[in-house]
């Protein structure tokens, strides 16, 4: 379980460096439309994650194999 743990924090603190980053970029320019790009990234990397689950995620309910494990 400390797997996922870990492989979710990674990947929140990925996708903050990645929006920092673009929002940055964009002030940089001296605009705040970084903010703006930064917004319509996350909401595009949304999507695409949403499709892929659409996709790769089975339908209905998961099988009981080998009966309930008891830790």
């Amino acid at each position: 379980m400390s797997g996922q743990n870990t492989f979710h924090e990674v990947g929140g603190s990925i996708g903050v460096a990645v929006m920092s980053t673009v929002a940055a970029a964009g002030i940089e320019r001296g605009a705040i439309d970084g903010f703006t790009d930064a917004f319509t990234l996350s909401v595009v990397a949304a999507a695409v994650s949403a499709l892929v689950a659409v996709f790769l995620v089975p339908r209905g309910k998961p099988q009981m194999i080998g009966g309930p494990h008891v830790h």
